[in-house]
């Protein structure tokens, strides 16, 4: 049987007129409406607000775009590979290549003192010594306390004929590392260059004590022995033995192929087999192109052959003096008259002081006949001749009256000889 249980009594609840929910919702809205009233009311104060917010909002979005539109950057080359290949070079002595391999990799580089260390080293090897010097100065600007890249720069001084300044910079790099051989030996040629022979000596032998190896004591030492001591026998030992430790620095070879080319030496051949050596590694070597060239057309008297290397080695390098002069040579033996006196306008205009050169300048205008051109060259060559007590001043003596009516005709020809 189910019992049924009775519900429990629930008296009669009385409802509220209006809800709480209905109430809110009139609230906001009332406040909604006073706003916007508000807003228009005061709409020139709002606006510039509402369309910064909204300028915003596109300059975002056109940002996002962009760069969901932009294409992945590029790349940076990795220098690894290439820097090896450039230090495979160096130690074959195929400096050229050596030289183009770390030039192509410098921008990557920009800290690297010791390339740019290397390329200014090979730039002198190569006869290059303006660019040289430039490079060397980088390597100081890369890292100011390498000693390395003072010694270096005291180098390229030295062999811009700025010797005072070079042992400054020796200076500098032995405050930086008293014990570097390298620095002493750079100093010891810049003592040479400055005439303080004995000086250099000393400080060499000291280095060579201290260091046997160091190979540019030993080419230092032998500069003195070959330009100062006249002992060509001993400057000889000495670069081959600088060689033999440093043998991929083949600008020392030129060193040995130039006493051996001299004419109290006069081991033609030697010279010329070590010469072609040095161009086959390094075919943009000028020292060893204009030394092939001087061997070929003085001692062999083979001008054809001496002038393929003198115009290679003004192709190369345009600012050659010696190579402009010695190629105007050539030409001349030729029969070559406008390409000579091409040439050897070419030579003055690039700045030479050397009587011989005014001399050759202006007899290659007088054999193409322009004499008036001749003497614009003779004329102040044959002043410099008597200033420098140059044996050369009776050539010109010689050939200058030929153009003697035309010297005349010059109101001063002097002045205007020098201001051409």
């Amino acid at each position: 049987m189910q019992i049924r249980t009775p519900k429990k009594y629930q008296g009669a609840q009385r409802r509220s007129i209006i809800s709480c929910r209905r109430l809110t919702f009139y609230a906001v809205m009332l406040l909604l409406i006073a706003a916007g009233i508000g807003v228009y009311l005061n709409r020139q104060v709002f606006a510039p607000i509402v369309q910064d917010a909204v300028d915003e909002m596109i300059l975002d979005l056109e940002g996002r775009a962009a760069t969901l539109a932009a294409p992945a950057p590029t790349p940076t080359t990795d220098p690894t590979n290439k820097l090896i290949e450039g230090n495979n070079y160096w130690m074959q002595g195929a400096l050229n290549e050596a030289l183009d391999t770390y030039l192509e990799i410098l921008d990557a580089l920009p800290n690297e003192s010791a390339i740019f260390d290397r390329i200014a080293v090979g730039l002198i090897s190569l006869g290059r010594i303006d660019e040289s010097l430039a490079y060397a100065e980088r390597a100081i600007h890369a890292d100011p306390y390498s000693a390395d890249a003072w010694a270096v720069r005291a180098w390229a001084l030295d062999w811009a004929g700025r010797a005072g300044e070079a042992v400054s910079s020796a200076f500098h790099a032995l405050e930086l590392d008293p014990e570097s051989s390298r620095a002493q030996a750079y100093l010891a040629e810049a003592y040479r260059s400055l005439g303080q022979i004995d000086r250099a000596e000393t400080l060499v032998e000291d280095i060579l004590e201290e260091d046997p190896d160091s190979h540019e004591a030993y080419r230092a030492r032998g500069l003195i022995k070959w330009l100062n001591r006249v002992d060509f026998e001993g400057a000889v030992q000495d670069f081959q033995t600088a060689f033999d430790i440093a043998d991929n620095m083949n600008f020392i070879l030129i060193d040995i192929a130039t006493i051996e080319s001299s004419p109290s030496v006069g081991n033609y051949d030697a010279a010329l087999e070590m010469l072609e050596a040095v161009v086959e590694v390094n075919p943009r070597n000028t020292r060893a192109l204009f030394r092939l060239g001087d061997i070929y057309n003085g001692q062999f008297g083979d001008p054809s052959q001496a002038r393929g290397y003198l115009q290679d080695c003004v192709d190369f390098d345009p600012a050659n003096i010696n190579c402009h002069y010695l190629l105007g040579r050539v030409q001349y033996r030729l029969e070559l008259h406008q390409d000579a006196a091409d040439s050897f306008e070419q030579t003055m205009r690039l700045g030479s002081e050397i009587p011989r050169h005014y001399y050759w300048a202006g007899w290659s205008q007088i054999n193409i006949g322009n004499c008036t051109r001749a003497m614009t060259y003779l004329v102040p060559g044959y002043q410099l001749a008597l200033e420098q007590d140059d044996p050369d001043a009776e050539a010109f003596e010689t050939v200058m009256p030929q153009c003697r009516q035309s010297l005349d005709s010059l109101d001063d020809p002097t002045a205007e000889a020098v201001e051409s």
